[in-house]
C-alpha cells in the first residue's frame, strides 16, 4: 500500500457587509469537504460579529476571527492559523467550494511537490460558464501574460511563501486607498521572484455571476476596479521598474475598447458604461499614482537638503 502524506491546509474566507446566508453557504462548503481542512477560518470585518447557524459555529475545525480592519488586504494579512498549517486556501464569501474540491487540491499538491502557489478556476453558479475567459483558456501561469489567472476567489499558497512575499500590499484591495488589484499584485510579486505556480482548471469555486447589481452599482464597481488596475500598473512600471508590465498597460487599454464595440454590435448597451468606466478609471489610477509618487519624491528631495 502506498502511503499518502497528509496535506495540512486551512480554508480562509473573509467577509464584510455580506448577507449571512451567503457566508454560511461558503463556510458550509468548506466544512463539508473530505479530506477536511485543519481549519476553516472566517475573518469577520463587520462592525458587529456575524451571527452564524450552530452547525457551523459548533464545528471543531471552525474559527471565527473578528478583526477591526476595513480593508480586505490588511484583514487577510492578519490571518492567524494553527502551527501545523502548511497551505492556505482563499475563497470569497459569496463563492463556495465545489464538491470534492479538497480531494482535488491534495492530489495536485502531491503531484506537484515543487509548486508553492496554486490558482483554480471560478465558475458561474447560474450557468456553469467560466467567470473569466482566461480561466477557460488556461495556460502557464508562470508566464507574465498568464499571471492574472490567479484570482482571490480561488487560490492557494503555502503559508511560508505567503509570509515571505509579505502577504498582500495593503495599499490595494477593497477598503484600501487604491481599490481592487491586490491579488494581481501578489501574483506579480511571486512571478518576479521566481516562485513556482500552477493553474489548475479542474479546481473549481462556484461564484455569483459578474455585474449582478444595478447599472449604477456595476458602473461604480467597474470604476473602482479600473482605478486599482491603473495604480497597480503605475506601481510596477514606475516604482518596481518591470518592463513586462507594459503588456498589462496595453491590455487595459485595448480590452475595454473591444468590449465596448462588442456591446454595441450585440445591442447589449448596458455594458457600454461599465467598460468605459474601466477604461477611463484605469488611466485615472495611473495619473493619481504618478502624482502621489511625484509628491513623495519632492518631499524626499526636500528632506535630503
Amino acid at each position: 500500500m502506498v502511503f499518502k502524506e497528509e496535506v495540512k491546509f486551512a480554508v480562509v474566507i473573509n467577509t464584510y457587509n455580506r448577507k449571512a446566508d451567503l457566508v454560511s453557504r461558503a463556510l458550509t462548503s468548506a466544512l463539508s469537504q473530505s479530506p477536511a481542512p485543519t481549519e476553516v477560518v472566517l475573518i469577520d470585518q463587520n462592525p458587529e460579529k456575524l451571527v452564524l447557524p450552530s452547525p457551523i459555529t459548533e464545528a471543531k475545525n471552525f474559527r471565527h476571527m473578528k478583526v477591526n480592519k476595513r480593508g480586505i488586504s490588511s484583514a487577510r494579512n492578519s490571518l492567524e492559523t494553527s502551527t501545523d498549517t502548511e497551505w492556505i486556501i482563499f475563497c470569497d464569501d459569496d463563492g463556495y467550494l465545489t464538491e470534492g474540491y479538497t480531494d482535488t487540491f491534495c492530489r495536485i499538491v502531491r503531484e506537484n511537490p515543487t509548486v508553492h502557489i496554486i490558482a483554480g478556476s471560478i465558475v458561474r453558479e447560474d450557468n456553469g460558464d467560466f467567470y473569466s475567459p482566461r480561466h477557460k483558456i488556461g495556460g502557464d501561469i508562470n508566464k507574465f501574460n498568464r499571471t492574472k489567472l490567479l484570482m482571490g476567489s480561488n487560490f492557494a499558497c503555502k503559508l511560508k511563501i505567503f509570509r515571505d512575499l509579505g502577504g498582500f500590499d495593503e495599499r490595494f484591495g477593497i477598503g484600501h486607498l487604491w481599490g481592487p488589484g491586490e491579488e494581481t499584485d501578489f501574483a506579480w510579486k511571486a512571478h518576479f521572484r521566481g516562485v513556482p505556480m500552477l493553474y489548475c482548471r479542474r479546481l473549481k469555486v462556484l461564484h455569483r455571476r459578474p455585474y449582478a447589481g444595478s447599472l449604477l452599482e456595476n458602473t461604480a464597481k467597474a470604476f473602482r476596479y479600473g482605478k486599482g488596475k491603473g495604480a497597480l500598473v503605475a506601481k510596477w512600471l514606475f516604482c518596481e521598474k518591470k518592463p513586462p508590465v507594459l503588456y498589462e498597460a496595453l491590455e487595459m487599454t485595448l480590452l475595454p475598447i473591444l468590449r465596448v464595440l462588442k456591446a454595441i454590435l450585440t445591442l447589449q448597451f448596458h455594458f457600454v458604461p461599465i467598460h468605459m468606466a474601466i477604461l477611463l478609471s484605469s488611466y485615472w489610477g495611473v495619473l493619481l499614482w504618478s502624482l502621489r509618487l511625484g509628491k513623495e519624491m519632492l518631499r524626499g528631495e526636500g528632506s535630503a537638503r
